[in-house]
């Protein structure tokens, strides 16, 4: 019997790296009764970018489902993802547009799934592109104390780590292999996060829901992750990973570490926004107290940033200052 997998490529103003990521995926090795298909999606770029990604689908024999607005990774996947479950697809690979994949990939990720019938998700070893042996993510936990997350020091201690970490392993969207079966029980991509900590949030859920994730270490994709310095990042990135940051620990910190969570996660975005000021980044720092406003208020969707941080965040800010001045 034939099994069909879907490739999911989301385009946003980048169709140069779109077009090599989809010849990539092209030069795959076939997967023995698999049916591999390619949906490509264009998250509302702008008409030139729209048309050189077109131009570029064309020449391969491919189509573009192109959404009236930008949906966010979270969206503009999720499109696909409804694809998948209406048509009873086994599997759905969110392959990030910037990454390049190895020959071997689809197969040996399609082969570890199919070993681990509880297996929800799983990736292939992150590398960066253009130096391969440089690996940007070989698997990781959430550290719900710190706020953050625990990934193994190196690639060689990255299989023992996930072995005993097996039932809370999370893994990046960068090339996030889902199992269709388990997306039935918990859902979509949470589009209220619009981008970044969604991949968090469809981890936790598949752990919650007694799924697990493994990283595929005899496979990978060079992705072109980000090498520069957090303040070359948009004011965009500064609101939704201060808001997501409350979306996603106060729906998923476990019970011990929910003491003055609001608080803890208040003092670490204020402390970005802080140095974002410092550094003369001042429209950076509202987005990081706007994301902070609205991360306390429960808002989702897409960042919406012409407008000025609440007094109340400015007043707070010498205290918090205060509060980390020996750190």
């Amino acid at each position: 019997m034939s099994h069909k997998i879907l490739v999911s490529i989301l385009n946003w103003n980048s169709a140069a790296d779109t077009v090599r990521c989809v010849e990539s995926v092209l030069q795959l090795a076939p997967v023995d009764n698999y049916q591999v298909e390619i949906s490509v999606i264009d998250n509302a770029s702008a008409p030139d970018d729209y048309q050189y990604l077109k131009n570029g689908l064309d020449k391969l024999g491919l189509q573009i489902d192109r959404n009236s607005q930008n949906l966010g990774f979270a969206g503009g996947h999720n499109v696909s993802l409804r694809r998948c479950l209406d048509e009873n697809f086994d599997y759905v690979w969110l392959l990030n547009n910037d990454a390049i994949t190895e020959s071997n990939t689809l197969a040996e990720l399609i082969g570890l799934m199919a070993q681990e019938p509880r297996c929800g998700a799983c990736s292939p070893v992150i590398k960066r592109l253009g130096h391969p042996e440089v690996v940007d993510f070989c698997g990781a936990i959430h550290n719900w104390q710190s706020l953050g997350m625990r990934n193994p020091t190196n690639i060689a201690a990255a299989p023992s780590f996930c072995d005993k970490h097996a039932d809370s392993v999370w893994l990046v969207g960068t090339a996030l292999m889902l199992r269709v079966e388990a997306l039935r029980q918990v859902g979509l991509l949470n589009e209220k996060l619009f981008a970044y900590y969604e991949d968090d949030d469809i981890g936790a859920r598949l752990n919650q829901g007694g799924w697990v994730s493994k990283m595929c270490f005899s496979s990978g994709v060079e992705h072109a992750c980000f090498d520069g310095v957090i303040t070359d990042r948009k004011p965009y990135y500064f609101y939704l990973m201060a808001r997501n940051s409350f979306l996603f620990f106060q729906a998923h910190t476990p019970q011990p570490y929910r003491k003055l969570l609001r608080a803890r996660l208040t003092d670490h975005s204020l402390v970005m926004a802080e140095k974002l000021y410092r550094l003369g980044y001042a429209d950076k720092a509202n987005a990081c107290l706007l994301g902070i406003a609205d991360g306390w208020a429960g808002k989702g969707g897409p960042p919406v940033l012409n407008r000025r941080a609440p007094l109340w965040l400015q007043l707070l800010r010498p205290l918090d200052r205060w509060w980390n001045r020996g750190r």
